[in-house]
């Protein structure tokens, strides 16, 4: 069986050999969160701000990675302007929609701009009188024509088909837009800022200080039966992220736990094969992540624990740190990163193209076309 590959995903076949587009998108999540804070987008931002202002709760909606950054921006609307804000996927949102959505402003993120429950949330939304706003990459898309507002960014579609860069894109979208909110509430956000405006220098360093870490990792451990990544708060969001792009990318076995439901029956079918990957980050659910962690050390299976906590924790067979003195709802912007990082050494210790998510078989690619669609 033989199948011609769609002009949409061509480049993720384009690379042969490392550098992959995959690692490409990682390398230039710096670039991507600048874009981001260019007097343009930012504009488009504060703009966004004003028309939504008056508007009661805020929906964000999108599917897959567009969705799990929609999870963590609902944190920063809650903790800084104090606005009620759902994440919401978006066939779920446009199948079963709220009630009162006239009073309402809907987000809908899509890093192409063509995915069609994502446009058809913002149509129903809109038709029911909601502001609408989008976040795309894509200037011109279907979502940049439906949204009322759009905020776009100047970088365009990653190659790869596991997207990286436009996911922190997406997330510092949110939570600029969460400060602007902030602003026209007269609340101050000057402790706040500065962690967003130097976002592309924190997340450098980071990718450059891990990177070695991180790839031993991959590299010189037997590959898991599973990987479990568990977070909870804003770092569900990371959590689901992660196991996606490993799913996508190193095509491995990987699922995402929320951390109360860790401790819970989730656990019980973890085996000495598997490693599980904690994101330990300081707050209400520190503690629990320790005892998850003693938990799962207890049974041999491989803890992997990622904190911006200073201290030991004794129940790790590896401890990747983070700044530590970045606010718990905007970690998600970083913890991530060794996240990808590793996926993408997994791949390549697999001897696995990180980049097309097997559609070189004819039948995976056959799937896609009859699973997937886009909206040009």
């Amino acid at each position: 069986m033989s199948l011609q590959i769609p002009e949409s995903v061509r480049s993720a076949f384009e690379r042969t050999a490392h550098p992959y587009f995959m690692w490409e998108g990682i390398q230039s999540v710096p670039l991507g969160l600048d874009d981001i804070l260019s007097s343009q987008v930012m504009d488009s931002l504060h703009k966004a701000a004003v028309m939504l202002a008056n508007r009661s709760p805020v929906y964000m909606t999108g599917c897959g990675t567009s969705y799990f950054s929609a999870i963590a921006a609902t944190h920063v609307f809650h903790a800084i302007p104090h606005y009620p804000a759902y994440a919401c996927n978006a066939f779920e949102f446009y199948a079963y929609p709220p009630p009162g959505l006239q009073d309402s402003a809907v987000i809908g993120i899509s890093h192409t701009g063509g995915t069609p429950a994502v446009i058809q949330s913002v149509e129903l939304a809109r038709s029911q009188g909601a502001f609408t706003l989008g976040f795309t990459d894509v200037v011109g898309s279907a979502l940049a024509r439906t949204a009322s507002h759009v905020v776009s960014s100047s970088l365009g579609v990653e190659p790869a088909l596991p997207k990286t860069r436009s996911y922190v894109a997406a997330l510092l979208r949110g939570y600029l837009l969460a400060l602007e909110l902030s602003r026209l509430r007269k609340i101050d956000v000057s402790q706040y800022e500065p962690f967003l405006q130097r976002s592309p220098q924190i997340s450098r360093n980071l990718l450059d200080s891990v990177e070695g870490q991180v790839k031993e990792i991959a590299q010189n451990q037997v590959v898991p039966r599973r990987i479990v990544v568990a977070g909870g708060g804003p770092q569900l969001a990371t959590a689901l992220e992660a196991s996606l792009k490993l799913t996508e990318a190193a095509l491995v076995i990987s699922v995402a736990w929320e951390l109360e439901e860790a401790v819970h029956g989730t656990w019980a079918s973890t085996q000495p094969e598997d490693l599980v990957i904690i994101l330990a980050i300081k707050g209400p659910g520190f503690a629990k992540c320790q005892r998850l962690a003693a938990g799962m050390h207890m049974i041999s299976a491989k803890v992997w624990v990622i904190t911006n906590h200073e201290g030991e924790i004794p129940d790790a067979d590896f401890i990747t740190r983070l700044p530590s003195d970045i606010p718990e709802f905007f970690m998600p912007l970083f913890a991530i990163l060794p996240l990808y990082q590793y996926t993408y050494f997994l791949a390549l210790a697999q001897g696995v193209h990180p980049d097309n998510m097997r559609l070189a078989d004819p039948r995976y690619l056959q799937a896609r076309m009859l699973m997937r669609d886009t909206i040009k």
